[in-house]
């Protein structure tokens, strides 16, 4: 059985500590794809039935194979989805970042956790709610339930875009398609506010579109050179979303 990642100072003689980081993780799912939609009272409810964990870069929260009825917001750092086989090789399924959700698939089917999920920064927090609580606040608050929907809606077009795309396309084509799909997925409309920014490093990039760093730095410049993005450390900002879908052709 798989436990919970723990640091010491997550521990019961620190409640402040678990109430600050709920709160926390009320802010950003008030901001959450799908979540952002759900009375205050719902989230409320949910942050409260959680316990915040603190993981150390590479930390696993659960393995592929392992039994996982839990939730999983990201709160602070990030994790990363992906799949290791027995000869070494790892497929990289997808990063999540501050407010992203994981868990959903076992949460659902009571089957093991089909991929491993780990941390990629060197202090990362997660909100875990068990899947009992789960179930009886959706009973309570049938907005969360949508909220999960509209998550795995947008994993799926995701999944489903590094599926179908075409090999004679370009990279800088390729990418032009991926970077609106991250937005949504981040709960940012490509079309919506100032700027939306992408907090997403170019070898993350590469290995998303499965390719090298250094082709991924290309595509990136290219797409700056013709005015469509800006760079900041670690993060894309999109400047020209529809300038980005006519290049990918959406």
């Amino acid at each position: 059985m798989h436990e919970t990642p723990q640091s010491p100072e997550d521990g019961p003689q620190q409640p402040d500590v678990q109430t600050s980081r709920r709160r926390v993780a009320a802010t950003l799912l008030r901001q959450a794809l799908g979540f952002r939609d759900c009375p205050r009272e719902a989230i409320d409810a949910l942050v409260a039935t959680g316990h915040v964990a603190t993981l150390g870069k590479g930390q696993m929260v659960v393995r592929r194979g392992d039994p996982f009825d839990k939730l999983c917001f990201v709160v602070e750092g990030g994790l990363e989805i992906s799949v290791t086989q027995h000869n070494g090789r790892r497929y990289l399924v997808a990063y999540l970042q501050p407010g992203d959700v994981a868990g959903i698939m076992s949460l659902w089917d009571h089957l093991p956790h089909s991929n491993d999920l780990l941390a990629r920064h060197p202090t990362t927090r997660v909100l875990l709610v068990p899947g009992s609580d789960w179930r009886a606040l959706c009973a309570l608050h049938p907005s969360l339930v949508q909220a999960l929907e509209l998550q795995m809606a947008s994993r799926y077009r995701l999944l489903h875009e590094r599926l179908i795309v075409d090999s004679a396309m370009s990279l800088e084509m390729r990418l032009a398609r991926l970077l609106p799909l991250l937005l949504t997925i981040s709960g940012q409309p490509a079309g919506a506010g100032d700027k939306p920014s992408i907090r997403i490093t170019q070898a993350d990039l590469g290995e998303l579109l499965g390719v090298g760093r250094p082709r991924a730095n290309f595509a990136v410049q290219k797409l700056k050179q013709l005015g469509l993005i800006e760079l900041q450390y670690s993060a894309i900002t999109i400047i020209d979303p529809a300038g980005l879908a006519r290049l990918g052709n959406l």
